[in-house]
């Protein structure tokens, strides 16, 4: 299956991604555009790269308690995952991801939901509950 988007040899993924929470908070600016460089050095291309929150790991990863989630829409060549995936195994930023492909209309479903949750709370913010005495 191809993304149209993307070209003829590419897919469309979806990736979460964990990074050392040290580090982000040391130098966030650093650990994004290390988690760039991982995927756009093997051809992948971002269409979406959202930092979601700091939490505490189940179990200790890589010698780290907590990390930094982000969640990633990218387009790539289906020959570059495993490449993207042994970069970040070796480097030093990402402790673990997890990438699954995602087809072009589902991402543009996604993509639709998210945009109308974006206006609903533009909306409730804009309009707050009177409250009642």
């Amino acid at each position: 299956m191809t993304d149209q988007q993307s070209g003829p040899q590419t897919r469309t993924y979806e990736a979460t991604i964990l990074v050392k929470a040290a580090a982000a908070r040391a130098d966030y600016d650093g650990v994004l555009a290390a988690v760039r460089q991982t995927y756009e050095t093997e051809g992948a291309s971002f269409i979406e790269l959202e930092k979601w929150e700091e939490r505490q790991l189940a179990y200790p990863i890589a010698g780290e308690t907590s990390a930094l989630y982000f969640n990633a829409y990218f387009s790539a060549p289906p020959t570059s995952i495993d490449k993207i995936e042994r970069r970040a195994q070796l480097g030093e930023t990402i402790i673990r991801q997890l990438i699954v492909a995602r087809p072009g209309k589902e991402l543009e479903l996604i993509k639709t939901q998210r945009a109308k949750q974006a206006e609903a709370a533009a909306a409730a913010a804009a309009n707050p509950p009177v409250p009642e005495y």
